[in-house]
């Protein structure tokens, strides 16, 4: 993908601090910081999402994917600001305005002058300011509004400048503008997102936007590879060496926001595509330290992925970038998880086992599903075979996502005359025969098969329903599956669905990630199921109930969940589920598709 129109002007792109503008391709750029005087404390590097008692709270809100606009509260020792920006004629405005400050002290805010990534640009400081030359060109620091201050005690080691924050501050890096056009500008930019959210996605406007601004605050620049990326979540990436691709994460992660920024999605999905160049397959996890999960993959949804987005405006160019990393991927499936008729999740035999957990074992194979502490994948229930390097279960949602792959990947095939269309249909159907086995008619449900033992597992989840998107189940098992489990309140039904476990599993009251909470892709992909059976009213069902999930905790406090309580639809209960985690956009993509919006 070329990226030189992505990687081009005004954005939030270092991973590190959601408070750093930057300009691409140049890599200059403005570092907000704050200081409060009654301890003297420094904040540096803001940033979404952390849980510390003394850390800082920011709520992000309108983020454009270019940048032309973006706001977020920031909340810090307190003090509670809000900061807006907005682009034009490749100039850079900022305004930050006090929203309450409890102590005696009047904080500073520092506009510290920075070159990002060991970039060829210049800060320096002259007697008027700060001023950046770059490219050819000269960029100065303009103050609008505001009164700077002599503190120069500051942990910075480049230019900057310190303003009181007694009053809205303003400024810009390009052309100087009064506070009145300033302040028409912001007004202009942001007026544009909002009309474009009303306009496009109507009733679900404010839904699309909490999808979107996770999304936005999220995409980075990945210095090492000299790419864009969007990522699961700014944190995740800190402690990996700046970026941390996660296999399906990114997948899903490059659908969402295809359907806004095309280029963008797109580029999202190849960048994750290219790690099967290195390794034949997607691994589970890489990222920038170099550490790579070389013994596993995750779900296969890239196909799913590619498909749904080339849907939108027939690619093709697109398509052919992906399928021959789309096709060896599908292929190594069948080398290293086929398990005598079907597939099973499994783990490489890697000696570097201090890099990852889990290699090699049951949970590593655990980790491949992408239900890492997920009751069914647990060595008392199932076993791992060294031997081969998988468990002994044939995994109905593997299966069935694998067969989904086989036919839409057929169907690109087809598309650019690709003669390997015939040996994708030849694999589809032969899964397709053996899948019917694991139909567990006592129960009424598609269940997983331990090979081992010759029996079922009778351990449910929401992946049992993923049957559905094969087509597969008739009318009849298909209403079973709705009336005797989707429904049922002591397994997936209530006020909030579908728990990750069903609710009367033992392990379903730990409320511990994949036991007993709710996440977005499960969702999903039992919709991507459901949505095949015409008339189905289980499948409105989900689709407002997760809409009603997202928007509870988007509305109260501007939070994208990794999951939710199942019990009481809150996130924040538990400590280990981000509170800007991408792919929780995905319980509103659902309500998009549903409606005809994407």
């Amino acid at each position: 993908m070329n990226t030189d129109k992505i990687l081009t002007g005004w954005n939030t792109w270092d991973t590190y601090s959601a408070t750093t503008y930057v300009h691409m391709p140049e890599g200059y750029g403005v570092r907000i910081g704050l200081k409060e005087y009654l301890r003297g404390q420094y904040l540096q590097y803001p940033n979404i999402g952390r849980l510390g008692e003394t850390d800082e709270k920011i709520r992000p809100g309108l983020h454009a994917y270019d940048g032309s606009y973006t706001e977020l509260e920031l909340e810090w020792r307190r003090i509670a600001l809000k900061i807006q920006t907005a682009v034009r004629d490749d100039s850079l405005i900022i305004r930050i305005e006090p929203m309450s400050n409890t102590t005696r002290f009047i904080p500073s805010i520092v506009l510290e002058g920075a070159v990002l990534w060991n970039m060829p640009a210049v800060c320096r400081k002259d007697e008027q300011g700060i001023v950046w030359d770059a490219g050819g060109k000269t960029k100065r620091l303009q103050l609008i509004s505001g009164v700077q201050n002599d503190d120069t005690y500051m942990p910075v080691s480049g230019p900057f400048v310190s303003i009181q924050l007694d009053q809205a501050v303003c400024f810009s890096i390009g052309e100087k503008y009064t506070p009145e056009q300033a302040d028409e500008i912001i007004r202009e930019n942001k007026e544009k997102m909002l009309t474009y959210a009303s306009e496009k996605y109507k009733d679900y406007a404010q839904a699309w936007i909490g999808m979107q601004t996770s999304l936005a605050w999220n995409l980075i620049y990945d210095s090492k590879n000299k790419r864009p990326m969007i990522n699961v979540s700014r944190l995740w990436n800190i402690d990996r060496g700046g970026y941390a691709l996660f296999c399906w994460d990114n997948f899903f992660m490059g659908f969402m926001a295809a359907i806004d920024a095309p280029e963008l999605g797109k580029n999202n999905i190849i960048e994750n595509l290219k790690e099967v160049e290195e390794l034949g397959f997607v691994p589970n996890g890489s990222f920038g330290n170099g550490r790579k999960s070389f013994d596993r993959s995750q779900p296969p949804v890239g196909t799913m992925c590619v498909w749904e987005v080339y849907k939108m405006d027939k690619d093709e160019e697109f398509l052919k970038e992906a399928f021959d990393l789309l096709l060896r991927w599908n292929r190594w499936w069948m080398e290293k998880r086929y398990n005598g008729g079907l597939l099973s999740w499994g783990s490489d035999d890697y000696d570097n086992k201090w890099e990852m957990d889990g290699i090699h074992e049951t949970f590593g194979a655990s980790l491949e599903s992408g239900m890492d502490n997920s009751p069914m994948y647990i060595p008392e229930e199932v076993y791992f075979n060294p031997e081969k390097n998988i468990l002994e279960l044939w995994d109905v949602a593997l299966n069935s996502m694998y067969i989904y792959d086989c036919e839409h990947l057929a169907d690109i095939a087809g598309i650019l005359g690709r003669n390997e269309e015939k040996e994708l249909r030849e694999r589809a159907e032969a899964f397709k025969k053996l899948l019917p086995r694991l139909w567990n008619e006592e129960l009424g449900i598609y269940c997983n098969y331990k090979t081992d033992e010759q029996k079922f597992s009778t351990v449910l989840s929401p992946c049992n329903f993923y049957a559905l998107m094969t087509g597969l189940p008739d009318d009849r098992q298909a209403e079973r599956m709705m009336k005797e489990h989707f429904m049922n309140p002591e397994e997936f039904y209530g006020d909030w669905i579908m728990p990750s476990i069903a609710r009367n599993h033992p392990m379903y009251p730990e409320n511990t990630y994949w036991r007993g909470r709710i996440w977005a892709p499960l969702n999903f992909l039992v919709y991507m199921g459901m949505r095949r059976y015409e008339g189905l009213p289980e499948t409105r069902i989900l689709v407002d109930k997760s809409m009603e999930l997202f928007m509870k905790e988007w509305t109260e406090h501007g939070h994208v969940h990794e999951n939710y309580n199942s019990e009481n639809g809150y996130g924040d209960d538990v400590l280990n589920s981000d509170r800007n985690y991408a792919w929780g956009g995905l319980l509103v993509l659902m309500t998009l598709m549903e409606e005809g919006l994407a």
